[in-house]
């Protein structure tokens, strides 16, 4: 018997003309995320998803942001898809009313990037096919000026990444706020590009050769940089975590920043990239929402890590990698 939220889901649907009236349908709420309701729902030779944002994050510290950012991921993944069918799912309804999308469900088979890394599976391809996507969202939003025009407001990005993390990270670390506000002031300054605000494993899913990224609602004109500093540091806490596939994660890393490097007509500075990364790396222990599989060995280890590389920035990232597992910054080549 289908819970209330979920029977009103599925009159939604029909109501849209997605889906057939009086035929059965399964609806399953999709975890994993602080943002949103997200349902999958399958039925009538249909698989769809549907998402509506909340208010208030899933976390325990306070955190709120506007729903009506649901409305800036269709703009989002509409742009996203243009650009790079195969690797963004179809939007198929937006709702602006109830602030609901809906979208084409990905394939049964595929699975979750974060579950795969997390499991021992880290393959450098998949991270090398992500920095491809990635240069060409990018560098093609960089060169159409026009189609940024609906994600020049960057309230979403100052809700969900700003504050939370690196103005949070600021008033926990107070010695490193000088180092944390100049990151913030590039970050905040800079809209070359369309970016994704929430580049990270868990919104990546794989089949075989093919993936999609989803979950666009952090979507903005903004700093390159950001998404590629937003993985990295995501590979960076698993290396933490399981220091035995440090090496494999740190392949993942090079393949995926190797790949959009050569990739992408955006120039990115490596000392800017190493900052980002520490602050964000720092976020995930000691921010509004830290991942959930660093036990307390693994949140100090991070965070004197992070504390090292803003504190003593490494020349490059090979001896930021250096680093995870020793605690100790290396200078020149890893």
């Amino acid at each position: 018997m289908p819970t209330e939220p979920e029977a009103d889901l599925v009159r939604h649907l029909v109501r849209r003309g997605l889906l057939p009236g009086g035929t059965p349908v399964e609806v399953r709420l999709l975890s994993g995320g602080v943002s949103a309701d997200v349902f999958l729902v399958t039925g009538s030779g249909r698989r769809l998803v549907a998402k509506r944002a909340l208010d208030r994050l899933r976390v325990r510290q306070e955190w709120h942001a506007s729903p009506a950012r649901v409305l800036r991921e269709a703009d989002a993944l509409a742009l996203a898809r243009a650009i790079r069918p195969d690797n963004v799912p179809e939007l198929l309804d937006v709702d602006e009313e109830r602030l609901v999308i809906t979208m084409r469900a990905v394939p049964a088979t595929a699975t979750n990037w974060k579950a795969d890394l997390l499991a021992g599976t880290a393959e450098a391809e998949v991270g090398r096919r992500l920095g491809l996507a990635l240069a060409d969202w990018h560098s093609t939003s960089a060169s159409d000026p026009g189609s940024l025009e609906a994600f020049a407001d960057a309230t979403n990005f100052f809700e969900l990444r700003i504050s939370p993390f690196f103005l949070r990270v600021a008033e926990v670390h107070a010695d490193l706020r000088p180092a944390i506000e100049r990151v913030v002031a590039r970050l905040t300054g800079r809209s070359s590009c369309l970016v994704h605000g929430d580049f990270s494993p868990k919104n990546v899913l794989v089949e075989g050769p093919g993936f999609w990224v989803v979950d666009w609602e952090t979507a903005h004109r903004g700093d390159p940089t950001f998404d590629l500093a937003f993985l990295v540091s995501h590979l960076v806490c698993k290396a933490v975590h399981r220091p035995a596939l440090a090496t494999s994660y740190r392949a993942c890393a090079d393949a995926f920043v190797g790949a959009y490097l050569d990739h992408s007509v955006l120039d990115i500075a490596t000392a800017e990239l190493i900052a980002e990364i520490g602050c964000l790396v720092l976020a995930r222990v000691d921010g509004t929402s830290p991942v959930d599989y660093l036990d307390a060995d693994g949140q100090a280890a991070a965070r004197a890590l992070a504390r090292r590389v803003l504190l003593e920035p490494p020349d490059d990232l090979g001896a930021l990698w250096s680093a995870v597992g020793t605690g100790r910054l290396g200078r020149g080549p890893a």
